[in-house]
């Protein structure tokens, strides 16, 4: 039988490799923090709406299962119900629409049923007041973390939909670091130039990977009572992430987590705060999906009344904060093992920049990359 679920996390893992390119995560000098799930969660509340080439275009540029939104929807409802009374994980989802404006049954029914998402009306020309509903709603749902997403200035009397997806974690460590072994050090941001960064200290079982072909070693984090970790993959030169970012091309992000092995490891790991925001149209549009942004958008399948309707803008914002006790994030987003020598202990020392994701070894929620010194954390 064909394992939808799985096919939906190598999709999420395959568009979030291709997010990373698109953001150039791996030459910038800005820390970078995105949702790949609250992303394509979030459109997958237009995709239900949207009707042959848009939906296609959608549906393809966010590796969803298929174009048929019925399939696409059960794949979401699986991990929304997964984490619906998680304690770490927290996922929610709102259809705003215009005040006398009204949706489709069998739109409102199947955002509802699939994705959770309750509809209610706003009245957008009133901008001040309907982004103030919104953010509130957003800030309420990410713990107080992501507070201004939508600007009044987004909104008009010709405005007719606000989809919203918002995504909040906070997890502690299974194995917690000692505060007393934070230490400063230095952060190599390029070959023969480093800042300063508290490293958080720890020598215990972790899974450990070597993976000479994409010349990277990679480390996983488990967070306590949870099946969330952080994964981090860590070029082996200090200028080696734009390398490892298109190597990591040609392999599934989730088969990596299949070539681990459980080993005892000095892990040297940075403590960081990350704020990151940016407006995805031109992102996505690079991506494929061009009609869903145009006069040609087709998103026939929501509103009851015959207008036609595009989308203007696709607002992300994510936050993280790492620190000894664990993480706390926001958003509303065959290989070969080389033998080694027993005698060492194995170390995993980040002081160079990185890719990590927060997921379940198939669903991302949070994915970033760590490229410099970050806020104080």
């Amino acid at each position: 039988m064909f394992d939808f679920n799985l096919q939906f996390a190598r999709g999420g893992a395959q568009f979030t490799v291709e997010l990373f390119e698109k953001l150039n995560a791996a030459t910038t000098k800005e820390n970078i923090i995105v949702s790949p799930f609250s992303i394509q969660n979030c459109l997958a509340l237009a995709f239900a709406g949207a009707k042959d080439d848009t939906a296609e275009e959608i549906a393809t540029a966010l590796q969803y299962v298929s174009n048929f939104p019925p399939e696409v929807a059960e794949t979401f409802q699986f991990v929304l119900e997964k984490y619906k009374n998680s304690d770490l994980v927290k996922i929610a989802n709102k259809v705003y629409v215009q005040d006398g404006k009204d949706i489709k049954p069998e739109y409102a029914n199947a955002t509802k049923e699939h994705y959770h998402a309750e509809a209610e009306s706003l009245n957008f020309a009133e901008s001040e007041a309907a982004a103030q509903t919104m953010n509130d709603w957003v800030k309420e749902k990410t713990a107080g973390k992501i507070t201004e997403l939508i600007s009044a200035d987004c909104l008009d009397a010709t405005t007719r939909l606000v989809l919203l997806n918002a995504l909040h974690f906070k997890g502690d460590w299974e194995k917690k670091f000692d505060e007393a072994q934070t230490e400063e050090d230095d952060f190599w941001i390029a070959e023969e130039e480093s800042v300063k960064v508290k490293y958080m200290n720890q020598k215990a079982k972790f899974g450990y990977g070597y993976f000479e072909e994409y010349n990277c070693t990679a480390l996983e984090m488990p967070y306590k009572d949870s099946d969330l970790s952080m994964f981090v993959v860590l070029p082996q030169e200090r200028e080696g992430l734009k390398d490892l970012a298109a190597k990591l091309k040609e392999v599934n992000l989730v088969d990596l987590a299949d070539k681990m092995n459980t080993e005892e490891v000095v892990v040297k790991f940075p403590k960081f705060k990350v704020d990151y925001s940016i407006e995805l149209s031109d992102t996505l549009k690079k991506m494929g999906i061009k009609k869903a942004f145009s006069d040609c958008a087709d998103f026939g399948n929501i509103l009851e009344s015959p207008e036609d309707i595009s989308i203007s803008k696709v607002l992300h914002k994510a936050c993280i904060e790492v620190n000894e006790e664990g993480s706390e994030a926001a958003a509303a987003t065959g290989m070969i093992m080389m033998t080694r020598m027993m005698m060492l202990p194995l170390q995993f020392i980040a002081d160079r920049p990185f890719f990590y994701w927060i997921w379940n070894k198939k669903n991302i929620l949070f994915a970033g990359a760590f490229v410099n010194a970050p806020n104080e954390a």
